[in-house]
């Protein structure tokens, strides 16, 4: 109907420095590569997730169950920070910090 309003689709495609927890239980990019000092949005779409981290030096905190949210996390240590939301098997990424 012309002059309707658009609903807004929910995004599937991440910004620079975004991972996205999708409907669909991935995340997207599954890996991230970053410069040491960045932030990293994760954004948890309408399917709860949660963030957790390998136990390694550097490793940021684990992300609680969430949806529809976006959390941020610095990586201030150079390496490579693998992660799985604990709900969904199979369900993981990765980040590498240079």
């Amino acid at each position: 109907m012309p002059g309707a309003p658009s609903t807004p689709s929910t995004p599937t495609t991440p910004a620079a420095n975004e991972v996205l927890a999708t409907t669909g239980n991935a995340f997207t990019p599954s890996t991230l590569t970053v410069a040491k000092g960045t932030t990293v949005t994760f954004t948890f779409q309408a399917t709860t997730h949660n963030v957790t981290f390998a136990n390694v030096a550097g490793a940021p905190a684990n992300i609680s169950n969430t949806a529809n949210n976006g959390v941020q996390r610095l990586f201030a240590t150079a390496g490579t920070f693998g992660y799985d939301c604990t709900l969904h098997a199979g369900m993981n990424g990765t980040v590498v910090v240079n």
